[in-house]
C-alpha cells in the first residue's frame, strides 16, 4: 500500500470537512454570553433591585405570570418602572428548564446591564421637538386585586417646554394570561391639552435572546409581512439577520421594513436554537383589513410606521462577541386633536418553537390565537435549514414530514429515542427490496469485470498509449459479454436515497423543540437534540470541528455515539469487501484500502452533530449489516443455482 498517498488523501479529506463545516455550517458560533445573575428582594407586592448599577435605586419590577411548576401560567414576566421596560422573561419551569438536571426554569429573555431594556419607550417626538424616555421613571398604577397577577400598569406625564403645564400622557399595561405564552401590551397615547399635537413614538422590541447552546449560535432575527401582489403571508424577501451579523464594529442600522405601502411587515422576531419572541402591532380605532387569496381577512396596521434592528448599548460601535441588539419600532406622524387619544397596540409571544402550538388552526374562533397563528404563519420561524452543515441541501418539507412521522411514531412508543429506533426498522424495510437488488447487481459485475481482467491487461498493454483507443477497446469488450460498468456503483443508491433523509434529519433534530431534553438512555444520552457527552475538556487551543468555544474558551467533549459510529462505520466497510472478488489491479488494491479509511470521515464530521441523528446512523449502519448478510445469503443461493458467477 502506498502510505503517503493514503496519507495524503486522508489529510485532503479532513481539510475538505472543515472548510465544509465553517463554510456552510453554523458549528462554530461566536462566544456565547454569559447570562447575567440579579438577585431580587420582594418587598409590599414589588420586587425591588439594587443590582442593576444603571437603573436607579428607586426603580422598582413588578412580577406578572408565575414560572413555577404548579402556576396555572406558562410564563413570568419581570417589568421595571424604569422605561416600562422587560427586564426578565423566564418560562413555566413544569415544561422548560434550563437543563436537563437542573429545576430552574428556563429564562427566555434577560436584559443586560448598561442596555436598553426590551419593550421599553425610548423616545418621543412631540411638535418636532425630542423628549428622551430611556433614563425615565415610570409611575406604577394600580390594578385590581384579581388582576394583580396577571396586569403590570405605568403611566408617564410630559410638560409643556419650560411651563408645569401637563401636556402628554403615555400609560402601557401588560397583561398575561393563564395557560399562555402571549403578552398583550396596551398603550394610549392621550392629549392633555386644548390644541393639537403631532406626535412619534419609538420604542424598543425584542433584544437579542440567550445563547442556551453552547457549541452553536444560531440567533436570527426573523420578520414576515404581506405580498400585497400574491396575497399572502411570506417571509420571502423581508430580512432574516444573524446574531454573528451583528457582532462587529460599527454594525450598520438594519432596515426591516414598512407597515404600510406594498408588501407590508406584519411581525418581528427574536429566535434562538428553540425558542422566540415575535412582535406583532395590533390595529387600534377603524380597522380595514385586506383579503387574503384564501379568504381570510388581514387586519392593517394604523399607526406604526416602519421597524429597524441595530447594536444598542454603551458599546454599540465596538466589536463584542457578547454585543447586544434590538428591534426598534416607530409610528407615523399621528396628529391628536385636544383631549383626544391613540393606542398602539402590540402582542408579544414569548414561547417554544413548537409546531403545534405555531401552526395554529385555521377553523380556530376568529380572534383566537390558534386563528392568528395560523394567519400571519407563526410556523414560519421554525426553519429546518438553518440545523445543519448541509443546511444548503435540506428540504424543508421532508425535515417537517420526518419530524411529523416521528412524533406520531413517539405517540405510539412515548420515547423519542425508540422512536428513532422505530424510523430505522421502517426505512430499513422499505429500501431493503432495493438493497438487496442493487447488491446483487454490484456482486454480479464486479465478478463479471474480475473476470476480464486477463483480457483487460492485454488491452492495456496493446493501446496503453493511446487512451481514446483504449477505452473504445474496453467499451467494446463490456458490451460483448454483457458487462455494465455502472453496476459496481449501484450497491451505493440506498445509501444515496438515505443521504437526503440523514440531512433532513439532521435539520429537524437540530431546531425541534420536542427533541430538546429529549432523554433515550439516562446517563448516558440525556438530550437527543444535542452530542451525547459523557465528559468536557478545557483545552489550551480550539480543536477544529470537534472542539468548541464558549466564553472565550476552548472545550472538546469525550462523545461515544460518534465513535461507536466509526467502529459500526468500520466493520460494514470490512463486510460488504468480502462480497466483492478480490482485486487483482495494484490501483483496485489501494484504492480499496484507501476506502476503508476514509469511512471514518463521516464521524469526525459529526462528532458534534445531535446524539439522535447519530444514533439513526448508527442503528441504520447496524441494520445495513443485517441487509448485507441477507444478501450474501441470497448471493449464494443464486451461485448454487448458476444464476450468478463464482468468485
Amino acid at each position: 500500500m502506498d502510505w503517503k498517498k493514503f496519507f495524503t488523501v486522508l489529510v485532503l479529506a479532513v481539510a475538505l470537512a472543515l472548510i465544509f463545516n465553517l463554510v456552510f455550517g453554523k458549528l462554530f458560533g461566536p462566544p456565547a454570553a454569559a447570562p447575567p445573575s440579579h438577585s431580587h428582594k420582594i418587598r409590599s407586592g414589588f420586587l425591588v433591585t439594587n443590582s442593576h448599577k444603571h437603573i436607579p435605586v428607586k426603580a422598582e419590577l413588578i412580577k406578572i405570570g408565575d414560572d413555577h411548576p404548579s402556576s396555572p401560567y406558562m410564563l413570568q414576566m419581570m417589568i421595571s418602572n424604569h422605561t416600562a421596560g422587560v427586564v426578565n422573561v423566564s418560562l413555566n419551569a413544569k415544561n422548560y428548564r434550563q437543563h436537563s438536571d437542573s429545576p430552574k426554569p428556563l429564562v427566555l429573555l434577560e436584559h443586560l446591564d448598561h442596555n436598553p431594556m426590551a419593550f421599553a419607550v425610548s423616545r418621543l417626538v412631540i411638535n418636532g421637538q425630542n423628549y428622551f424616555l430611556r433614563d425615565m421613571n415610570w409611575d406604577i398604577e394600580p390594578v385590581p386585586a384579581k388582576e394583580k397577577n396577571s396586569v403590570a400598569k405605568f403611566a408617564f406625564t410630559l410638560d409643556s417646554p419650560g411651563t408645569t403645564t401637563k401636556m402628554l400622557r403615555i400609560t402601557r399595561e401588560f397583561e398575561v394570561q393563564p395557560g399562555s405564552y402571549n403578552v398583550t401590551i396596551h398603550q394610549t397615547l392621550k392629549n392633555l391639552t386644548a390644541a393639537p399635537l403631532d406626535v412619534q413614538l419609538a420604542e424598543y422590541g425584542p433584544t437579542n435572546l440567550p445563547n442556551h447552546d453552547k457549541q452553536v449560535d444560531q440567533r436570527v432575527f426573523q420578520s414576515a409581512g404581506y405580498n400585497t401582489k400574491g396575497r399572502y403571508v411570506t417571509t420571502s424577501g423581508f430580512p432574516e439577520i444573524y446574531q454573528t451579523a451583528l457582532l462587529g464594529a460599527n454594525t450598520p442600522t438594519h432596515v426591516l421594513g414598512s407597515f404600510h405601502g406594498k408588501n407590508r411587515l406584519l411581525w418581528i422576531a427574536s429566535s434562538n436554537r428553540f425558542f422566540t419572541a415575535i412582535m406583532r402591532p395590533l390595529p387600534w380605532g377603524q380597522v380595514h383589513n385586506d383579503v387574503l387569496d384564501d379568504g381570510h381577512k388581514m387586519p392593517r396596521i394604523n399607526s406604526w410606521d416602519k421597524a429597524t434592528l441595530r447594536r444598542v448599548g454603551p458599546d454599540a460601535a465596538a466589536a463584542n462577541p457578547r454585543g447586544a441588539a434590538a428591534v426598534i419600532v416607530s409610528t407615523r406622524s399621528l396628529q391628536l386633536a385636544g383631549h383626544a387619544t391613540t393606542g398602539l397596540p402590540l402582542t408579544v409571544y414569548f414561547g417554544p418553537k413548537k409546531r403545534s402550538i405555531l401552526a395554529g388552526n385555521s377553523n380556530a374562533p376568529a380572534g383566537s390565537s390558534a386563528a392568528a397563528f395560523n394567519l400571519y404563519k407563526y410556523i414560519n420561524i421554525i426553519q429546518f435549514d438553518q440545523g445543519s452543515p448541509c443546511a444548503f441541501l435540506t428540504f424543508s418539507w421532508l425535515a417537517l414530514a420526518i419530524m411529523k412521522l416521528l412524533t406520531w411514531i413517539y405517540y405510539g412508543v412515548r420515547n423519542y429515542g425508540l422512536a428513532i429506533m422505530v424510523l430505522v426498522i421502517a426505512v430499513r424495510i422499505l429500501l431493503h427490496p432495493l438493497t438487496r437488488v442493487s447488491q446483487v447487481s454490484m456482486a454480479r459485475s464486479q465478478r463479471k469485470m474480475a473476470a476480464l481482467a486477463p483480457e483487460m491487461q492485454l488491452l492495456k498493454g496493446k493501446y496503453g498509449k493511446d487512451k481514446t483507443k483504449l477505452n473504445q477497446e474496453m467499451m467494446a469488450l463490456y458490451s460483448k459479454r454483457g458487462v455494465n460498468p455502472a453496476g459496481t456503483v449501484l450497491g451505493c443508491l440506498p445509501m444515496v436515497l438515505q443521504m437526503p433523509i440523514w440531512i433532513a434529519l439532521y435539520s429537524g433534530l437540530a431546531v425541534d423543540i420536542d427533541l430538546r431534553q429529549a432523554a433515550f438512555i439516562p446517563g448516558w444520552i440525556n438530550d437527543l437534540a444535542n452530542p451525547d457527552s459523557i465528559a468536557v475538556f478545557h483545552t489550551p487551543f480550539h480543536v477544529p470541528i470537534l472542539g468548541y468555544m464558549y466564553h472565550g474558551q476552548s472545550f472538546m467533549a469525550l462523545n461515544l455515539l460518534p465513535i461507536l459510529l466509526g467502529i459500526v462505520f468500520f466493520f460494514q466497510m470490512q463486510f460488504q469487501m468480502r462480497l466483492a472478488p478480490t482485486p487483482t489491479d495494484p490501483q483496485q488494491k489501494q484504492a480499496q484500502a484507501i476506502s476503508k479509511y476514509m469511512i471514518l470521515i463521516l464521524p469526525i464530521v459529526l462528532y458534534n452533530a445531535p446524539s439522535g441523528l447519530n444514533l439513526y446512523i448508527s442503528a441504520s449502519t447496524l441494520g445495513g449489516l443485517l441487509d448485507m448478510w441477507l444478501v450474501r445469503r441470497h448471493i449464494k443461493k443464486l451461485e448454487a443455482t448458476g444464476k450468478m458467477p463464482a468468485r
